[in-house]
């Protein structure tokens, strides 16, 4: 496992992200696929790996980290990480649908009453329908702010598609929108692919790095509708650091082509899980365009503090 402990028992299935083991100690124990570390076992299984629609008779050899994963006529294929193996049973099974369904949302809220009548409140969210070889995530941000005089609503909708060629290589698609009621930057649309690698991706921790090509749509208030094609480079981490207590960061960065003017999104925070389900989390969001107006700013920071609900 990944903190260490070994588990000894009969394999029983790997379905879904869940392996079972029937232990001598502790009964028939369910863990996390994403906790394993590496796997071995002494007879062979019926193992489905990514990318396959059919399951092969097969035996699993451990290693310090990872698998190595037997065929019948003794060819040998070693993965250094156990995600490879999509699911495992005792006999060749009717083949079971193996997507699962993620998600988060996050509320924030500031109000002061007095001689300043203000209301802000934050909504962001998450959803993830994945298997061991397609990973789809939709991504939400609102935020609106209200005071005597106004209200200035700013949103973003992203959507990524991950499509893996092995336990490392990907091809992901990726979509977004962001509007801004009081920026002079109203609408900017992106649309691309890029070519990734995985570094490692567990419960507990997860690098993952692309680069590829997007075209930009940019409204401005003041200023010409631009266009732009973009060399774009994405970096996603998390990492839990202490017992409950997670690190996660998404940096993309656009090089347009056409003005040489580059644009980086960073978000970045810490969530504490306080249950399974509840977390208080402390978001980072960072904005940087060098292509600006002279008396526009180029960085926008914004510190929130939330509350979210995981499934």
């Amino acid at each position: 496992m990944d903190n260490g402990d070994v588990l000894r028992g009969e394999i029983i299935k790997l379905e879904e992200g869940k392996l079972s083991i029937k232990t001598a100690y502790a009964g028939t124990l369910t863990v996390d696929w994403g906790y394993v570390r590496a796997l071995d076992s002494d007879k062979a299984l019926w193992v489905t790996l990514i990318g396959e629609s059919n399951p092969s008779e097969r035996s699993l050899e451990g290693q310090a980290t990872g698998v190595a994963v037997v065929e019948a006529d003794g060819t040998s294929r070693q993965f250094s990480a156990v995600w490879p193996v999509a699911a495992i049973h005792l006999s060749a099974p009717t083949l079971a649908d193996t997507w699962q369904v993620t998600g988060s949302l996050g509320v924030g809220l500031d109000a002061s009453a007095g001689n300043d009548e203000e209301l802000t409140i934050s909504l962001d969210g998450e959803v993830n329908i994945n298997d061991q070889w397609n990973k789809n995530t939709l991504r939400w941000e609102y935020e609106t702010e209200s005071d005597d005089d106004s209200t200035e609503t700013d949103w973003g909708l992203a959507y990524d598609y991950s499509r893996y060629l092995d336990e490392h290589l990907y091809v992901q698609g990726s979509g977004s929108r962001e509007f801004d009621s009081d920026a002079d930057l109203r609408y900017r649309t992106s649309l691309g692919g890029s070519l990734g690698y995985r570094f490692w991706e567990t419960k507990t921790r997860l690098l993952r790095s692309s680069v590829g090509f997007s075209r930009l749509w940019e409204a401005y208030e003041h200023s010409e509708y631009e266009k732009d094609i973009a060399v774009t480079w994405m970096v996603e981490y998390r990492a839990e650091f202490w017992e409950h207590m997670s690190y996660y960061t998404n940096i993309k960065t656009f090089y347009r082509l056409g003005s040489g003017e580059t644009l980086v999104t960073l978000r970045q925070g810490v969530k504490w899980n306080i249950t399974d389900e509840l977390s208080l989390k402390l978001d980072h969001s960072l904005d940087y365009d060098s292509q600006t107006l002279s008396d526009v700013k180029d960085t926008d920071n914004q510190v929130k503090i939330g509350i979210g609900y995981q499934w």
